[in-house]
């Protein structure tokens, strides 16, 4: 039997078949699953999402009103947070990059340009959460467009006090 690889290690070299339409239409296949693959050997972790046109704008607010800056990204589940300082010092040394951070552009951010760091950078702040109620609604706007969308009611999130007060409050 083979040794096993890890998804971090699985890569394979494109085949160029020609002979049939089929073999080339599989020949495109896989050369999407390859690209698919490489994209999601960038980054196999949860993010904190911060945009990269928001960086200076938080940095001059800080400046400005010296006022510690916090992002905080909630999950079904659990929600992280972490200083707008320790992102500058970590995007800041290029050895974190693929790592612990990864810059991207994507679809679900808009096309923006985000830094996605690795949640267990931050520190979990809230450890647990009871989903809320969820249904769905609709809207008509002015001109007749309907705008579909989804209303939330009651849920909970429990906080870790003692991160709160050492890594918010305190910090």
């Amino acid at each position: 039997m083979g040794s096993t690889i890890t998804f971090k290690e699985l890569d394979f070299r494109r085949p160029s078949w020609s002979l049939t339409q089929e073999l080339r239409d599989l020949t495109e296949l896989l050369k999407g699953l390859k690209e698919n693959i490489k994209t999601l050997h960038k980054r196999d972790y949860l993010s904190i999402t911060p945009k990269m046109e928001d960086i200076a704008l938080v940095n001059r607010w800080i400046q400005k009103y010296n006022v510690k800056h916090f992002y905080l990204q909630v999950f079904f589940d659990k929600a992280y947070v972490i200083s707008f300082q320790d992102i500058l010092e970590l995007v800041s040394n290029d050895e974190n990059e693929g790592n612990n951070f990864s810059i991207e552009r994507d679809v679900k951010n808009q096309g923006k340009t985000t830094i996605k760091v690795n949640v267990k950078i931050g520190k979990e702040l809230i450890g647990k959460i009871d989903m809320p109620e969820h249904k769905a609604a609709m809207k008509e706007l002015d001109r007749g467009r309907l705008l579909f969308y989804v209303t939330f009611e009651g849920g909970k999130g429990y906080l870790d006090n003692e991160i709160l007060m050492r890594d918010v409050i305190n910090a």
